[in-house]
């Protein structure tokens, strides 16, 4: 029996690359409803609620097409340092690793396109199921944005993300220049 993570199906994925690990530092993946229990528990909390407050922000979500039109799905993800990181990362290291949100264990810089976004809609489709039976993730959700614990939208945030890879690459160049 393998120990292996698994969650729809899908086997979590294994990168500590620098471009990986861009995404912790610019654009911290969101949780599905499955890794609030796992996150809390490994934390050593009891209270969800308190978890949530102390560790999470209410993130204007994905955008996705129903087929007829774009509905933006709301998520919730781990809460960010001073610099934009996500608060778990810690020396470049996910202190969590072993349970990381689905949105940063089951998906890696390099994965093909198609297997990432079938990846991405199971885990909205878990999210918008928690939001259409009311379940907690909704209502921690609500509670969050009522206290104003509100993460930068993903759109914001990727583009910071390529900004700074921008930026970084101009310095590199630069610095090859002076050599």
């Amino acid at each position: 029996m393998s120990n292996v993570r698994t969650e729809f199906g899908f086997e979590r994925t294994e990168c500590s690359c620098e471009e990986c690990i861009q995404f912790c530092l610019s654009l911290p993946g969101s949780l599905i409803p499955a890794d609030l229990e796992a996150i809390s528990s490994h934390l050593g909390y009891r209270d969800l609620v308190q978890f949530a407050v102390e560790n999470l922000l209410a993130s204007p979500g994905a955008i996705v097409s129903d087929g007829k039109s774009l509905i933006r799905v709301p998520t919730l993800v781990p809460q960010r340092g001073p610099g934009g990181a996500c608060k778990f990362l810690r020396d470049n290291r996910c202190s969590i690793h072993a349970n990381a949100p689905y949105s940063c264990a089951f998906f890696r810089a390099e994965q093909d396109q198609r297997e990432a976004d079938a990846r991405s809609l199971r885990g909205i489709q878990a999210i918008a199921q928690e939001w259409s039976a009311g379940g907690i993730y909704a209502r921690l959700w609500m509670l969050l944005h009522s206290m104003g614990l509100v993460a930068p939208s993903p759109i914001e945030a990727r583009e910071r993300m390529r900004r700074e890879a921008h930026e970084k690459k101009k310095r590199a160049g630069g610095m090859a220049r002076k050599v």
